[in-house]
């Protein structure tokens, strides 16, 4: 189960930054819901979904230039090209778990990504 948001020590609002989409050790797993929704999105099979956008495996984005998320476009600002389809690891970034786990992993999260804000506490 997720936590809720105010779960976490900071506050997020997207800068639009893509640091979080261009990072080469990045993986985003994709699961069958998440493929549908892409597929109705980009208005395609899903089995074409998968021959063109996931891993052999099925189970994860391939990488597109760069090591950058295949959907991320460069313009006046950097956008994901399926943003309302976006896989479930995207739509809860950076409310994942792993964060709280470690305060070196969410240092290295806030110093990345610039829509991180900390929350002073009591």
């Amino acid at each position: 189960m997720a936590l809720p948001a105010d779960a976490y020590p900071f506050r997020f609002r997207c800068q639009r930054s893509g640091n979080c989409c261009s990072r080469p050790e990045g993986e985003v797993p994709v699961g069958p819901s998440d493929v549908a929704r892409i597929a109705k999105h980009l208005r395609l099979s899903e089995d074409a979904v998968r021959s063109r956008f996931l891993t052999r495996r099925g189970d994860r984005l391939i990488d597109g230039p760069g090591g950058r998320c295949v959907f991320l476009k460069d313009g006046r600002e950097t956008a994901c090209s399926i943003y309302p389809a976006r896989p479930k690891q995207c739509r809860t970034w950076p409310f994942w778990p792993e964060l709280l786990r470690s305060p070196e992993t969410l240092q290295e999260a806030m110093r990345l990504c610039p829509g991180i804000q900390p929350i002073e506490r009591d």
